[in-house]
């Protein structure tokens, strides 16, 4: 689903003393994710490239009856999945950072992982951060067309939310029961 270059690359960016706070190192705004999440009440979720973590401890700490797990192939400490599937795998900005060639792979992986739902939000636009290569931190930068056929291909389930907000982020929900 990776390249072991790019996976260097990201874990570059990871450990880079002075970005304390980026790729996964900060709660942002979710959007509606909360809304959806209070209707789903999911036993279990997946924060799918969850970075260093910071959002999945506040989505601990927020559903503290839903058990929530990491998974981030960049990042030691959460590259490896104990469980193999989900009621929900939320995934926030991490789909545009995705290898061109492997969305393919990683899409079918999250439609694999989730059991009920599916929660994403993808930013459309390019990052202010580049890869120490030189390249912006957003490989797959796409507009919510180019999303919604894609999502539509890979993803068992029926899209029912669908919005693209102001700041080019692009917010999914699927639900994957009755699609």
């Amino acid at each position: 689903m990776y390249t072991k270059e790019y996976i260097e690359q990201l874990q570059s960016l990871h450990n880079d003393p002075r970005r304390t706070k980026g790729f996964g190192g900060k709660v942002k705004d979710l959007g509606q994710f909360h809304s959806f999440m209070n209707e789903w009440n999911p036993r279990s979720l997946l924060d799918y490239g969850c970075g260093k973590g910071h959002i999945l401890a506040y989505l601990k700490e927020t559903y503290p009856n839903t058990k929530c797990v990491g998974y981030d192939p960049a990042v030691p400490m959460f590259s490896k999945l104990t469980d193999k599937s989900f009621e929900c795998v939320f995934s926030n900005d991490v789909l545009e950072h995705v290898e061109p060639d492997m969305i393919d792979k990683v899409l079918e992986h999250i439609d694999l992982c989730s059991t009920k739902y599916i929660w994403l939000r993808i930013d459309t636009l390019p990052a202010r951060k580049k890869l120490p290569d030189g390249r912006n931190a957003h490989l797959l930068i796409q507009n919510k067309k180019w999303w919604k056929r894609k999502l539509t291909h890979f993803i068992n389930g029926s899209i029912f939310y669908f919005e693209l907000n102001k700041k080019g982020k692009l917010d999914v929900a699927i639900s994957k029961v009755n699609p």
